[in-house]
């Protein structure tokens, strides 16, 4: 239903509330001014009777709201409780997420069938984060998934890597024929600016952990030697042997202490 709502607040007071790009609030915040006055899954519609265009267009508005920001807003009730199951994370995954601002976090649950839709879906990583580079329409992937969101982890197995990611997944659906994955997902437009630079960079991209001088150096010698080895013929170290080398295994197991910092001496006991 329809609905209009006052909120009282000051200049420079901020509101508490989280809106997407559909104006759909995803987040309210603890201690500010819409707690008990607004809900996750909210639309709000108007600011002050002024129509919204988008969430750039919202904050403007409110900048100029106060004494007073009255809020019209659609309310439905079973949409909210679907979103809330959505963004509710058990603290058991909450732990694998590392929150930014601009974007949202919710959990979805993808669920797949012999002789259904295909998965349909196309990932990349970048800085250690696999993002969905594709949903195909018609696909199990475009109901639960969106183009750059950022797939954090997979039934509670943190994924970084996207070869790591698919075979999670895969076999997951092929195992239990469903699978739930924590997503980052971006709503303001600094956030889809930075998800769509990433998504544009190539796979191909220097290391997120930058090599000392000498290693450099090696790596580049090490670069512009191997053209030298092209098109000629590599001798084989097995070359020789008329019949295959019989293989022992020794079971036996030897150890030898290389080094010690506490080389004839006891340990110190440390404060807890």
């Amino acid at each position: 239903q329809e609905m209009t709502i006052d909120i009282p607040m000051e200049e420079g007071e901020p509101l508490g509330a989280t809106p997407n790009d559909k104006m759909i609030i995803t987040k309210v915040q603890a201690g500010t001014l819409s707690v008990g006055k607004l809900q996750i899954g909210d639309q709000i519609l108007r600011v002050n009777d002024t129509v919204i265009k988008d969430t750039h267009h919202f904050f403007a508005l409110l900048r100029f709201a106060p004494p007073c920001a009255r809020l019209t807003i659609f309310r439905d009730e079973k949409k909210a409780e679907e979103l809330m199951s959505r963004v509710h994370i058990p603290a058991d995954r909450e732990r694998n997420i590392t929150r930014r601002d601009g974007f949202s976090y919710e959990l979805v649950k993808m669920t797949w069938k012999a002789g259904g839709p295909k998965l349909g879906l196309g990932i990349k990583h970048f800085q250690n984060r696999v993002l969905v580079s594709k949903t195909d329409p018609g696909s199990i992937s475009e109901g639960c998934l969106k183009v750059g969101d950022h797939i954090v982890d997979i039934d509670s197995q943190p994924v970084t890597d996207k070869d790591v990611a698919r075979g999670i997944l895969v076999k997951g659906l092929q195992a239990h024929g469903e699978v739930s994955m924590v997503i980052e997902r971006p709503e303001t437009m600094e956030a889809k600016h930075w998800t769509q630079r990433a998504l544009m960079v190539q796979a191909v991209q220097p290391p997120s952990v930058q090599m000392n001088s000498d290693v450099r150096d090696i790596a580049q010698k090490e670069r512009l030697r191997l053209p030298t080895k092209v098109g000629k013929q590599i001798k084989s170290i097995l070359g020789g042997q008329k019949r295959p080398a019989a293989v022992a295994i020794d079971d036996r197991q030897f150890g030898h202490v290389i080094a010690s910092d506490n080389e004839g001496k006891n340990l110190r006991a440390v404060k807890k």
